[in-house]
């Protein structure tokens, strides 16, 4: 029953993300400098307050089912912060979030942290698991214990297993082959399209 629930909420999440033109396709470079054939775009998602419960009612789920123990929630500028915020609402736990860029008096995260807490990391995505780690690590520094962190999709291409030598877990609402697969079998994306996503996914996860 749980597996039929978590089914329906990926399929109703992928129809979404395809709706707003979260999801492309073409030649796009990541932020870590490599070249994809596919793009997962959540930075206009405030914009679709259909999708945007969607997603913020799949990761408050996620945190209680995952972390239920968790005394507060660092969201990931931007797009991290973007979801953590109403998801910290919804479960009444206290927000921080670390900095982009900071001048030399100001903090590495923002907000009221306590020492000994334990602090879910919130993201969109994860790719290379870089920008988790980083954060984290701002976390840690002020006392916190950041070693859990959700995002909505992640895109299997290493981040689990570098956050897990971290010791970080990582828990995802959905990866980006349950999310094509679904898609697929829904008719929104071509046959053509499954296999970019299948061939990046495969690429990446064989590096080293």
């Amino acid at each position: 029953m749980a597996w039929k629930k978590h089914s329906e909420q990926v399929g109703k999440l992928a129809e979404g993300l395809v709706k707003i033109g979260a999801l492309q396709f073409g030649t796009y470079t990541l932020p870590d400098g490599s070249e994809s054939s596919y793009y997962i775009n959540l930075r206009g998602l405030p914009s679709y307050p259909g999708v945007y419960r969607l997603v913020v009612d799949a990761m408050a789920a996620l945190v209680s089912s995952k972390a239920p123990k968790a005394d507060a929630l660092c969201g990931i500028p931007i797009t991290g912060l973007t979801i953590a915020s109403p998801v910290s609402v919804a479960l009444g736990k206290p927000l921080v979030y670390t900095r982009v860029a900071r001048q030399p008096s100001e903090r590495l995260v923002e907000g009221e942290m306590r020492p000994g807490w334990k602090v879910v990391m919130v993201d969109d995505l994860a790719t290379t698991g870089k920008t988790i780690i980083s954060s984290a690590k701002a976390v840690e520094q002020e006392g916190g214990d950041a070693s859990q962190a959700v995002v909505l999709i992640d895109r299997s291409e290493g981040a689990r297993e570098k956050l897990s030598k971290k010791g970080i877990a990582l828990h995802a609402f959905t990866d980006v082959m349950e999310l094509a697969d679904t898609l697929y079998a829904m008719e929104l994306i071509s046959e053509s399209n499954l296999k970019s996503i299948t061939k990046a996914v495969e690429g990446r996860a064989s590096r080293p």
